[in-house]
């Protein structure tokens, strides 16, 4: 036998107990995750509200295929991150108020009554060698406090015992999407199967959707997420202000983006919250412009709108700086009736006051402002939207467009970005075209005033000018 194939061979032998000689016990490395206490507090609420004769139940968003054998970066559902903070795919959350019969973990002979099921991926060293630590059962009730936890093969049986034995009348289960598939799919093939059975037929038991009741806790945010929410958009912000110093005539916008994902990790955040739009000149006028591949010229603004996601929670910021340091009589112009009109709003954001009067006002005053101008040649909404094409902004949350109410209570945190678009328009004086500025920030909602969370990054002329002054870390050649 060669060398080769006597050490092959002898590592095949050894690799189990070399797997159990290891600690793959599952690692929470991050000290400032939203606590279990946080978890644990808006489950229970879930079940008050369902009441006890009905579950809930939710499942992780599936693993998604970028190409070939390669997978997106996976990031997990939204309302099933709320309720448990649990990142694994291939996780279920049944919440039972009544109570569900089920073997003790520390003492598989006794039963016991427990109200919450968190199904996970069963532990395998041999798959976990290779993608990574899983929190299994035992990690999942250690780590995230969960009530109970079993493998998710044990899903089907635990469900059908439901179905048959605790006199259930309404289960709580969200529509599944259109591109629901892979293994949670599998999984959940009970419950679909149930799902369907309801619509061609006469059913007992009524499906309803637990999102509204969800989403209605996630509009106000509690102090642990507000936390969460202004380190990520403290991380944007500090990104926003490097990528201002580091700009200059040559670059080009892709350098930037890169700036911005350094900036993102370095600082901890394990996304951006959607990508990156670095548009200069006429992209500058293309709301959700992502190619970034144009080099920046001398007297073209540029428009950024990045964000990181930190902890499952998305900021959402945006700023726009002329590319050579120094705005044009024209750039200032449009940029300060957006900056005026932002303000404006920002103002009005006290609890009791509605959304909708908020763009009001702030749509006022980019149409004063472009009348003034002479771009527009009569206040009416038809003539001043060719240039604001977009609504004044959104909650964000563990969604970069949150779930939100109409209504400004304390506690809600909401963007404010007016914007104006001007490109290569007939009627309009050329010193205007492929000028588009929008200023995007994170406003929290408080009993008192409201509360800027991303004045890292300048927003006033003024200060932008003096802060392209100095220079960032994004322009620095990787080799000389």
């Amino acid at each position: 036998m060669s060398l080769f194939r006597r050490s092959s061979f002898v590592f095949c032998l050894l690799f189990p107990l070399l797997l159990f000689a290891q600690d793959l016990r599952y690692i929470e490395y991050d000290k400032d995750l939203l606590p279990p206490s946080f978890h644990k507090d808006r489950r229970e609420k879930v079940m008050k509200e369902i009441g006890q004769d009905a579950v809930a139940i939710l499942y992780s968003a599936p693993v998604r295929t970028r190409n070939g054998d390669v997978e997106y970066q996976y990031r997990q559902d939204d309302n099933l991150y709320y309720l448990t903070g649990f990142p694994e795919p291939n996780a279920i959350l049944l919440l039972a108020p009544k109570g569900i019969t089920v073997r003790d973990m520390a003492d598989t002979s006794k039963s016991i009554t427990v109200r919450e099921i968190l199904f996970t991926q069963p532990r395998d060293l041999f798959r976990e060698t290779w993608d990574g630590r899983r929190y299994g059962p035992e990690g999942a009730v250690r780590l995230r406090g969960l009530e109970h936890a079993m493998t998710n093969d044990e899903f089907s049986s635990q469900f059908r015992r439901l179905l048959f034995g605790s006199g259930i009348k309404s289960i709580y289960v969200p529509p599944f999407a259109s591109d629901f598939s892979g293994e949670i799919a599998e999984l959940m093939k009970p419950v679909q199967s149930l799902i369907d059975q309801s619509r061609s037929r006469h059913l007992t038991i009524e499906i309803r959707d637990p999102s509204p009741i969800i989403y209605k806790m996630r509009a106000v945010k509690t102090k642990e997420e507000i936390e969460i929410l202004a380190k990520a958009t403290q991380i944007s912000a500090l990104a926003h202000a490097q990528a201002m110093m580091s700009t200059e005539p040559g670059m080009y916008e892709y350098e930037l983006s890169a700036l911005y994902e350094y900036v993102f990790r370095k600082m901890g955040a394990e996304y951006g919250g959607y990508p990156n739009i670095v548009g200069a000149g006429e992209n500058s006028i293309i709301l959700h412009y992502n190619t970034n591949r144009k080099q920046m010229k001398d007297g073209e603004v540029v428009l950024a709108d990045c964000a990181a996601e930190y902890h499952g929670y998305s900021s959402d910021v945006t700023r726009t700086w002329p590319v050579n340091g120094k705005f044009t009589p024209a750039q200032r112009a449009i940029y300060q009736i957006v900056l005026d009109a932002q303000n404006a709003a920002i103002a009005m954001m006290k609890p009791g006051v509605a959304w909708s009067d908020i763009s009001n006002k702030s749509a006022e005053v980019i149409e004063d402002g472009l009348f003034k101008l002479g771009l527009i040649r009569e206040k009416n909404r038809r003539e001043f939207r060719k240039f604001f094409l977009h609504g004044l902004g959104h909650p964000v949350g563990l969604n970069v467009h949150d779930v939100g109410q109409p209504i400004l209570e304390p506690g809600m945190i909401y963007t404010v970005e007016p914007g104006i678009y001007i490109g290569e328009v007939e009627g309009v004086d050329p010193k205007y075209h492929n000028i588009g500025v929008r200023i995007e920030d994170v406003i929290l909602v408080t009993e008192g005033e409201p509360k800027l969370l991303s004045g890292d990054a300048p927003r006033e002329i003024n200060a932008i000018e003096s802060l392209m002054r100095k220079k960032g870390i994004g322009n620095q050649p990787v080799r000389e």
